[in-house]
């Protein structure tokens, strides 16, 4: 099937860079979101950071790599005004044993230097601007982005047209095409349909295993001083800081955070607690900072992020669960033998690092829908598969890591 027409579910970072990845190959995209708005949710935070953690196993980092490289050379390509898009550069600092051997452990392995390279504090104080206590890892192209502005950008595309304020009920496949049903009697079909609505995904399908869980996350801005307004770069530690910038308000405010938590996922209200979660990261990043700043929170947003439990994002074809369950093949089939949904995808599970990851999925997921598979696809779409949960709880542990 040569497809032509497209339904993205999820107006956040991994529908907006779906509907994008799709739009340039010439499908007509529909952008279906729930919200009023696109990028309301867990992508409307008043700053995204775009960096990768490198120093896990070998697999994670090479991911994280390609997904932060991907990331950059899409912004960069859609000329984004600096207040919208700053490599300003990212300090990761190496603020106790754990973190210190981490940053040596990535310096030793051969990057370039226009990726990373390990400064000692003397040189990570000049690169900030501000007195830095700990030697770090420095990554000159990383930065911080504008999500609104940058969903905004890559919706802008001809082949893209958006419908706000609206939540799909139900998704329902026969004939090669996919259908949405909405409140009421209201359809929608297409060629395509990609789902990238993060923990509404799960409700869509109750008989597949996602493996998914909503994490509540909370970032608080804070008012900037006479000093830290110095800041040249984003510092990281198990938290992050920005340089001041004019976010909502008139007045230049720093962004820190961010909490991560399973717990009262149902409360999005910011919480002073919360609050005081982050001030503590910012004692690890900058002691002076935190006692410069920690009277300055002005305000602060909560969202739900969407997280699987191998911490790996979901995108690829989907398979017919049912259809599996009901007739389960040997474990020596081959993925061609599997019952297949036509036209069905998922892009989800970025947890906080969607904006560094979900664009490089759906440039995959857009590959695969018009055959023009990479090395990049080659190597994760195994690791990426969103029915590997599924094939595991059928005990085809081998098809699980295939695609």
């Amino acid at each position: 099937m040569t497809a032509s027409s497209a339904i993205v579910i999820g107006g956040g970072i991994a529908g907006c860079s779906t509907a994008f990845a799709l739009a340039k190959r010439g499908l007509k995209v529909t952008l279906i979101e729930r919200n009023a708005s696109i990028a309301s949710a867990a992508s409307g935070n008043p700053l995204a950071m775009l960096y990768p953690r490198l120093g896990g196993d070998a697999a994670s980092s090479r991911f994280a790599l390609a997904a932060y490289l991907h990331s950059l050379a899409l912004f960069q390509s859609l000329q984004l005004p600096e207040a919208d898009f700053n490599q300003c550069g990212m300090l990761q600092l190496g603020f106790n044993t754990r973190e210190l051997t981490r940053i040596q452990k990535v310096a030793s392995q051969g990057y370039p230097n226009h990726i990373l390279r390990l400064v000692n504090c003397h040189q990570a104080s000049a690169l900030a601007g501000i007195k830095i206590a700990y030697d770090a890892l420095y990554l000159p192209a990383a930065g911080w982005v504008n999500p609104k502005a940058l969903c905004g950008r890559l919706t802008q595309h001809p082949n893209i047209s958006i419908q706000n304020s609206q939540a799909v009920t139900a998704v329902t496949h026969n004939q090669c095409r996919t259908t949405l049903h909405f409140n009421g009697s209201t359809t929608l079909s297409a060629d395509i349909v990609v789902i990238a609505n993060a923990n509404d995904a799960q409700q869509l399908f109750p008989d597949m295993p996602l493996n998914t869980h909503a994490v509540r996350g909370q970032v608080s801005l804070i008012k900037a001083s006479t000093s830290s307004r110095a800041l040249n770069t984003i510092l990281c530690s198990d938290g992050y800081l920005s340089p001041a910038r004019h976010l909502r308000q008139a007045i230049a405010h720093h962004c820190l955070g961010a909490t991560f938590s399973t717990e009262e996922v149902d409360n999005l209200a910011v919480s002073i607690r919360d609050h005081d979660a982050n001030l503590e990261k910012l004692k690890s990043l900058s002691p002076g900072l935190h006692e410069e700043l920690q009277n300055n929170v002005t305000d602060g947003r909560v969202s739900l992020r969407c997280a699987a439990t191998d911490y790996w994002p979901l995108a690829g074809q989907l398979l017919d669960a049912s259809r599996l369950k009901a007739t389960p093949p040997r474990p020596s089939a081959s993925m061609a033998c599997l019952p297949w949904v036509e036209g069905l995808y998922l892009n989800i599970a970025h947890g906080s690092k969607g904006f560094t990851t979900a664009p490089l999925c759906a440039e995959l997921i857009a590959q695969q829908i018009v055959n023009e598979t990479s090395d990049i696809y080659r190597e994760f779409a195994g690791l990426l598969n969103p029915n590997r949960f599924l094939l595991r709880e059928l005990g085809l542990k081998r098809l699980a890591k295939m695609r």
